[in-house]
C-alpha cells in the first residue's frame, strides 16, 4: 500500500502489519508522529515502547485502539471531557430517548429526543429524566465549559 502522509518506514511497517487506515486516519497518524518527532523529539518506536501498546491481531479493533491512544496522548483534556460526556450521555439514554451533544463540545446546548409510542412511554421517560436530573445538569455544565 502506498501512503501519502506517512514517510517513516517504521510507521509504514507497523501500519501494514497491524492497522487499517483510511485516508483521514492515515493523515492523522502521519501528522501526529511528525509533530511528536519535531516537537518532543520522540520517534515512532520510542512512542510504541513508552505507551506499551498491545495489539490483538484484529486490524479493525487494533486501529480503533491505536487511534484512541494517540488521540488521548495528543489531546488529554478533550479526551477526558469526551469520556465524561459519553458516560453522562449513556447514563441518560434509555429506549425512547436519544441524547445529542455538540461535536467537540463546541456549543452550549444538548438535544434530548423522545420517541413515544404509547401513554406508558410518557410516564416511563418522564420518570427516568427526573431520576437523571443531576446527570443532565452535569452534562449541560460540561458542554458549556467545553469539558
Amino acid at each position: 500500500m502506498e501512503y501519502k502522509f506517512i514517510e517513516d518506514k517504521d510507521i509504514i511497517e507497523f501500519a501494514e502489519k497491524h492497522l487499517h487506515l483510511s485516508y483521514s486516519t492515515e493523515k492523522e497518524v502521519g501528522d501526529f508522529f511528525r509533530e511528536l518527532k519535531n516537537i518532543k523529539n520522540i520517534n515512532f518506536l520510542e512512542f510504541i515502547e513508552k505507551m506499551e501498546i498491545e495489539l490483538n491481531n484484529n486490524r479493525k479493533h487494533d486501529t480503533m485502539k491505536f487511534l484512541k491512544i494517540i488521540r488521548e496522548y495528543r489531546n488529554p483534556i478533550m479526551s477526558k471531557a469526551m469520556n465524561k460526556v459519553k458516560n453522562l450521555t449513556n447514563s441518560i439514554k434509555i429506549k425512547g430517548i436519544t441524547v445529542d451533544v455538540p461535536k467537540n463540545l463546541e456549543g452550549d446546548t444538548l438535544t434530548l429526543t423522545w420517541t413515544i409510542k404509547s401513554a406508558e412511554d410518557i410516564e416511563k421517560i418522564v420518570d427516568h429524566l427526573n431520576k437523571k436530573k443531576e446527570d443532565i445538569k452535569d452534562l449541560i455544565t460540561t458542554i458549556k465549559c467545553g469539558g
